[in-house]
């Protein structure tokens, strides 16, 4: 559950020099003004002390259609508590890719995935033998003032949430959830270099691997995808993207689904689909043994 603005952001730079604060600026499409940081917190020890810059995936002069709609809302000048923030480098504490979050007082946890070429560290980082990791309780009670804020602004009795360590059970209104909680990217380009064209992976039965792991956080409908290719207009440009795997949710079954559908897809609390950042590839037949029997059966005869 997170504000994800990936896909709008243009550039920016984040200043880790003076250890106990980040701050820095960023640009984003539909958005006029930088957003501007002062944040409390640190840096991971891959690059504590020094500044970070990067580039986004969106363009000022060719920005994603949903830009302002997306983005309004979103705070020009940004205070609050520094989350996940790392180049992926080593010591790879987090994730071994660059990695930004951070929690603001005005639109709650805000996350931005990118890609290792669109990062580059200026000056040099405190030796990471000198620094401890961050801490991973202290990123819990973050998730969890997180999750209170959320269910504080949707006016649900206290008795009704639970917000410890990371863990919340809420049932709320929809559009109050949505106020703080947007979508994430669920199509990277790494993932589009691993991923399969369609049909890439016919005749392979069980055998076909699941790249992508997609799920509603607050359902349990959950996308396990093995292949997919971009969709494009009459002139060549990209307009959608099609997948094909197994999808979870009342039953178990084989198809094809639209990244757009995913995109548009909330569950009943109004949370959007998101994208399991921990997924190892699987073979299908690991995932739904019983949907692949009649293949091992086959296999046995010859």
């Amino acid at each position: 559950m997170a504000w994800r603005v990936s896909a709008y952001l243009i550039e920016g730079e984040l200043d880790n020099t003076h250890l106990g604060k980040v701050t820095g600026w960023m640009q984003f499409a539909g958005m006029k003004e930088k957003v501007t940081f002062d944040l409390k917190g640190d840096f991971h020890r891959d690059i504590r002390g020094a500044k970070i810059r990067f580039q986004g995936d969106a363009y000022e002069s060719d920005t994603p259609a949903d830009a302002e709609q997306y983005m309004e809302g979103f705070a020009s000048h940004q205070e609050g508590h520094v989350g996940d923030i790392t180049a992926g480098l080593p010591p790879a504490d987090y994730v071994a890719y660059p990695y930004v979050e951070w929690y603001g007082e005005e639109n709650g946890r805000v996350v931005i995935e990118l890609e290792p070429v669109q990062v580059e560290v200026i000056g040099t980082p405190i030796p990471a033998c000198e620094s401890d990791p961050v801490s991973r309780e202290q990123q819990k009670r973050n998730m969890a003032e997180f999750l209170g804020s959320l269910a504080a602004e949707m006016n649900l009795p206290q008795e009704r949430a639970i917000c410890i360590s990371g863990s919340t059970v809420i049932q709320a209104d929809k559009r109050s959830a949505n106020k703080k909680v947007r979508g994430m990217k669920l199509l990277t380009q790494e993932i589009r270099r691993k991923l399969p064209p369609l049909n890439g992976q016919d005749g392979k039965g069980g055998k076909a691997v699941v790249y992508l792991k997609l799920f509603t956080p607050d359902s349990s409908f959950t996308w396990f995808l093995t292949e997919g290719s971009p969709i494009a207009d009459e002139s060549g440009k990209e307009v959608d993207f099609h997948f094909f795997g197994l999808v979870d949710g009342h039953d178990k079954e084989l198809g094809y689904v639209a990244l757009s559908e995913l995109e548009s897809v909330r569950g009943p609390l109004g949370l959007p689909v998101e994208r399991d950042l921990h997924w190892q590839p699987k073979t299908l037949e690991e995932i739904a043994p019983e949907m692949f029997r009649s293949d091992e059966r086959k296999e046995g005869r010859t």
